[in-house]
Parts: C-alpha cells; structure tokens; sequence
C-alpha cells in the first residue's frame, strides 16, 4: 500500500474520530496491515498526525482555489457542504482540535492563515470585502458549515441561507 493512499484512507476516519481515541492498532487493523507496516511509513503517531494534515491540508488548498473562481453564491453553497462531502480534516481542525504539540500547531495557525490571506485577496478584488468583513463571513461559513448543517442536520434551506448570507454581506 502506497503512503498517499494510507492518508487517503485514514482522513475519513480521523474526520469523524479524534486522534487521540485511535490507536496505532486500531489504525493498522482499518488498513488490514501489520501494526508494524505503518511504522515503516510513520515511525510515530505524530508524524502520522503531521503527514495527515498536511495531506488534508494540500487538498483543501485545492478547493478553495477552485471555489474562489466562483460566483459567490456558488462560494457559500460549495463552502457550507465541503467539510461533510468530503471529510476533510483540514477544514474542521479548529472544532476538532488534533494536536497538542506546540510545533504542529504552529503549523496549522500559518496553513490557517495561508488559506484566509488567499480567501481575503480574492473577495477583496472581486467584492471590495475588507478583511474583517471576510473574516466576519468565512467565520459565518465555517459556523454553519462544522455545526448546524452537518451535525444538527440543518433544518433550513440552504439556498435561502445563502440568500440571507448574501444579503448581509453586501
């Protein structure tokens, strides 16, 4: 089994498990491989961690470049669904706190910080959004995107949330 295709495997369950509740054991029995074989790729749990947020990271790099193309109410519908669609550890890291090392959390505050400059930038030049107003609106979004519509099973319509967001927003 490749390495990228171990973290392809592993971001689903870490998406819904905190890392500190799956062991090593737990990880190579979900894999079907000897708890060894993952110490060959990861020779700690926490440079697995590392080695998934990155990965987590990497991909969720890639879609906000793609959504920030877009027309914004396309922006907030594709925001609010990604984390569930595609389980992705990177955009829920903040609510479900991975780390506890001091070094991978400084880590994660810059990607965090690369991902709202890049979002900042680009709804400022198509939107004249200064950044308090982004930071205001990705928080919105982030909001609804980790608690009410994915968790509590939103029961509004998403369209006339995002109709409201826009709204506020303009």
């Amino acid at each position: 089994m490749e390495k990228i295709e171990i973290l392809e495997k592993l971001e689903p369950l870490f998406y819904e498990k905190p890392f500190k509740n799956v062991s090593m054991q737990e990880i190579a029995d979900i894999l079907k491989v000897k708890k060894a074989s993952l110490y060959y790729y990861f020779p700690s749990k926490n440079i697995l961690l590392e080695e998934i947020i990155n990965y987590s990271f990497e991909n969720y790099l890639i879609f906000i470049e793609d959504i920030l193309k877009k027309e914004l109410k396309k922006f907030i519908n594709d925001f609010i669904k990604f984390p569930k669609k595609s389980k992705n550890i990177f955009s829920i890291i903040n609510q479900n706190w991975y780390c506890e090392d001091d070094e991978l959390k400084q880590n994660i505050q810059n990607k965090q910080k690369l991902i709202f400059d890049k979002i900042s930038k680009e709804l400022e030049k198509k939107y004249n959004f200064s950044k308090e107003k982004t930071f205001l609106f990705i928080s919105m979004l982030e909001d609804l995107s980790r608690k009410k519509c994915i968790f509590w099973n939103c029961p509004f319509d998403l369209d006339k949330l995002i109709d409201e967001i826009r709204k506020i927003v303009k």
